[in-house]
């Protein structure tokens, strides 16, 4: 049987897969300048014969590499890497496990090729926590041939099989005024922060009328230079959730806009609306991959809860409009802990990550050892997607 083969081959690499972590999660790097951590993943995979190279697609932390490649294959499987971590707190999303988890899983499939009839590759994408990288991976086409693409985030509370996701795009606001002593001559001025700060409150009374899981947030990221001064240039960072693409672009941009212009005018400014990195779609939920997944964690004794609620974005929703994509999470306590906080980053420089690192492995290597087993299961996903592809 192939899953339990490729089980047994934890073992012999998951030293490896916690040193790895407790590597990346002690120098931490931020997004799209994991330029040490990609190098350590590419080497521990050349290490065991993974054919891996960086600057993949044209960004420079990015890898690619064939952990199993075949001619005539009866199935196309991919593995995706997070390596980031976040500004001041490390790896608060826990990437530095998450990364370990698919590290392990390609190393005991490298370990039984001989074994196994698919192509399986590994995908190292950076900056999930910034600008999204798999968004642009995915526009590349480098998705389009896979039967299955797959990873593990970690959560707490309840193992989860399978993520939802809102839809997600981040914009850079700048009004601009016009500059002067606030004492001095203050009828002179049009003040920048007047009109970002307007916005801002306009965003607020907003959130009442929007539909729901829709999520509109933001940050001031420059608001005058001096306390005396009326600001010539204000500027802000802000993210636009709905459960769906259509949501957001057709929806709240719209109103979006329309609230700049009116700021604007109230207040005498300009202002710049710039999109920020690229835009992450929601999840195209696939229910036959879920299944088996929810399977594998009833038979190795993982509770779970399948949600309801899509309580996060992240760039693998660009990846499920071209291919049937699976985001499962492991819980790494049965208490909630708020993510992205130090006690995230705290856990995944513990002992307690090698545990999650082996139950993620496990739920990566018996969702390609069951599929390979049934292989009926690899045409019943596909058909799924192409169907969910057509109604979006």
């Amino acid at each position: 049987m192939y899953s339990e083969k490729l089980l047994e081959s934890i073992d012999k690499f998951k030293e490896e897969a916690y040193a790895l972590n407790f590597d990346l999660a002690e120098n931490p790097e931020i997004s799209e300048k994991e330029f040490e951590s990609s190098k350590k993943i590419v080497k521990l995979l050349k290490k065991h014969g993974i054919d891996a190279e960086l600057n993949f697609c044209g960004f420079e932390t990015a890898f690619f590499g064939h952990v199993i490649k075949k001619e005539n294959a009866k199935a196309n499987f991919a593995i995706l890497v997070e390596y980031d971590a976040l500004p001041d707190i490390g790896h608060g999303c826990g990437h530095s496990a998450s990364c370990g988890i698919s590290i392990l899983s390609a190393l005991a499939l490298k370990d039984n090729e001989d074994e196994i009839d698919a192509n399986i590759d590994i995908v190292g994408t950076p900056g999930e926590e910034d600008e999204g990288l798999k968004s642009p991976m995915a526009d590349m086409g480098v998705f389009d041939k896979y039967d299955a693409v797959i990873m593990v985030h970690l959560t707490s509370g309840v193992n989860k099989p399978n993520a939802k996701l809102l839809a997600l795009d981040t914009y850079e606001i700048t009004f601009k005024g016009t500059p002067a002593h606030c004492a001095g001559a203050p009828w002179e001025g049009r003040s920048a922060l007047d009109g970002l700060m307007l916005s801002i409150h306009a965003f607020d009374m907003m959130r009442k009328s929007l539909r729901p899981g829709a999520i509109v947030e933001g940050i001031v990221l420059n608001g005058g230079s001096a306390p005396g001064m009326i600001p010539e240039f204000a500027k802000a960072k802000y993210a636009f959730r709905a459960r769906n693409y259509s949501e957001v672009k057709d929806e709240m941009m719209p109103w979006v806009k329309d609230i700049l212009n009116g700021c604007a005018k109230a207040t005498q400014t300009q202002y710049e609306l710039e999109t920020f990195g690229y835009t992450f779609r929601d999840m195209v939920y696939n229910q036959t991959g879920t299944d088996l997944i929810k399977e594998i964690m009833q038979d190795h004794n993982l509770e779970y809860e399948e949600t309801d609620v899509a309580d996060g974005s992240s760039d693998i929703g660009s990846i499920s409009y071209r291919a049937p994509a699976f985001h499962p999470y492991i819980s790494i306590s049965k208490e909630e802990i708020p993510f992205h906080t130090k006690a995230v980053a705290d856990f995944v420089k513990s002992d307690g990550s090698k545990d999650v690192i082996d139950k993620g492995a496990t739920i990566i290597l018996e969702f390609f050892g069951r599929l390979l087993e049934n292989p009926e299961k690899i045409h019943k996903i596909r058909e799924e997607f192409e169907k969910s592809i057509e109604e979006n």
